[in-house]
């Protein structure tokens, strides 16, 4: 997988996390288990987007190009729009 696949992976999960962020918030509390199942659904929209196979984007690889990225803006965004 080049560079610039990666590169849009983590852009997609940012952009996922902005997202699940904003709904996140607005359930309120509850929201966080919305946030994990649209996080762990990325990965496999991720496969099926990109056009990856299980070799191409393994779990260990989606932790550090799709997860993190994830993490990074769904926490933020949800805490902020909770406390809106």
């Amino acid at each position: 997988m080049d560079e610039e696949v990666e590169r849009r992976i983590e852009y997609f999960h940012m952009l996922l996390g902005l997202a699940a962020g904003i709904v996140s918030g607005m359930f309120g509390a509850s929201g966080g288990l919305i946030g994990l199942v649209t996080g762990y659904s990325g990965f496999f929209l991720t496969r099926i987007i990109f056009k990856l196979s299980q070799d191409d984007f393994p779990m260990n690889k989606w932790v550090s190009k799709g997860a993190m990225p994830f993490l990074m803006f769904w926490l933020p965004t949800w805490i902020f729009v909770y406390n809106l």
